[in-house]
């Protein structure tokens, strides 16, 4: 059997445009997303080993996805409800 861990961060650290991409690449066949990622009714799931340092994602996303691996996350659940915190950039929506 196979755990993983995940933290939820609040969806006000990501860009409107962000957002909107991320629902996008939820619905394309995994090997074609640039992060895995998948939709929630309230946000998104995406996999912390997608690699922080790739260009094809955000800053924004690239620094939520480093502050995930940081704390040995597997995945970071972007949440409307979730926590904002201080080592992230926040954003109006």
């Amino acid at each position: 059997m196979e755990f993983g861990r995940y933290v939820v961060l609040s969806t006000a650290h990501i860009r409107c445009s962000t957002a909107e991409e991320l629902t996008r690449w939820a619905a394309l066949a995994p090997d074609l997303q640039p992060a895995a990622v998948s939709l929630t009714p309230y946000g998104w799931f995406v996999a912390t080993r997608t690699g922080a340092e790739s260009a094809a994602l955000p800053a924004e996303l690239r620094a939520i996805l480093a502050f995930g691996g940081t704390h040995d996350c597997d995945y970071v659940l972007l949440d409307c409800d979730g926590d904002k915190v201080a080592e992230l950039a926040v954003f109006p929506w």
